[in-house]
């Protein structure tokens, strides 16, 4: 739960404050093991070891989903490059940023352990460092 009040406090209403609460769309937040089980039986692209959607939830055994120890969401600023939400995203305390395209979503996480890193993913949905330096 404090990683979750943590993302919101250090990422979230900074954003909000930022682009507008009118302009933010959250476009998929917390994810927990059942609905993890509802998504993969179309075979999504959720990595729930690394991408810190699960927040602090344990599997069966009482190991952590993700090893990160964070939270993340993913959210869109309506009528803003993303990578503009990126430029300014880099200015918080984010643990991990991903980018899919101008026009999509962005990945963000935080931890307790920032790493302080992001990643773009191609349409091959491989991620490689994040190159695309772009400041309005």
């Amino acid at each position: 739960m404090q990683a979750l009040i943590n993302l919101e406090v250090s990422i979230l209403i900074p954003v909000i404050d930022r682009f507008g609460a009118e302009n933010f769309k959250l476009t998929y937040g917390f994810c927990s093991k059942d609905l993890l089980k509802f998504l993969n039986r179309d075979k999504s692209r959720i990595c729930i070891k690394v991408d810190q959607h699960a927040a602090h939830e344990r599997n069966a055994k009482g190991n952590y989903y993700c090893k990160h120890l964070g939270a993340a969401c993913d959210f869109k600023i309506v009528g803003v490059d993303s990578r503009k939400v990126i430029g300014f995203l880099r200015t918080l305390n984010y643990d991990s940023i991903y980018y899919y395209g101008k026009d999509k979503s962005v990945h963000v996480s935080w931890s307790q352990s920032p790493r302080r890193k992001i990643w773009e993913f191609t349409v091959q949905n491989t991620p490689k460092p994040y190159s695309n330096y772009y400041w309005v």
